[in-house]
């Protein structure tokens, strides 16, 4: 990873986040934003979750096949309450440097990336993949990896 200090990863994740969730941007501009998101942090091989995708959750199932490592730290953001797993209990997460610390899990598999297209179309059109600094409880920087966050909505 070439950044490392959270004062400077967090101005480029929120640059890249902003690509990600402009619906106006072409598949290419997409594909390139994605590429410069694995060169930076290996994002491609980084999926953190927070919701019915941890262990234990009832929709592991969906990654827990994955060979990789997993990680628990933080995330800082705002729970939501919007997307379809807010009908089943579950909060949608919207990423952001100064919010709350949320308790979150990292996958690191080199295997995540023939499962992104499968992973877009579970979450579907109600969250967006955006890339989100994972942290140590004391605050330290672990990875910067794709999450699913829901797409409107207030903080809880």
């Amino acid at each position: 990873m070439l950044l490392t200090r959270l004062d400077r990863v967090n101005p480029v994740v929120a640059e890249l986040n902003g690509l990600f969730r402009d619906g106006s941007l072409s598949p290419t501009q997409r594909a390139h934003a994605a590429r410069l998101a694995h060169l930076l942090f290996g994002a491609d091989d980084q999926l953190i979750v927070y919701g019915s995708l941890v262990p234990g959750g009832p929709n592991h199932d969906r990654v827990s096949d994955l060979e990789g490592t997993w990680i628990q730290g933080t995330l800082t953001g705002d729970l939501i309450a919007v997307g379809w797993g807010a009908a089943h209990g579950y909060s949608a997460f919207s990423w952001r440097a100064d919010g709350p610390r949320i308790r979150a899990w990292l996958l690191r598999s080199p295997s995540l990336g023939a499962r992104w297209e499968a992973l877009d179309a579970f979450e579907g059109p109600e969250y967006c993949r955006v890339l989100a600094p994972l942290e140590t409880s004391g605050g330290e920087l672990v990875a910067v990896g794709y999450l699913y966050e829901g797409v409107g909505g207030p903080p809880l």
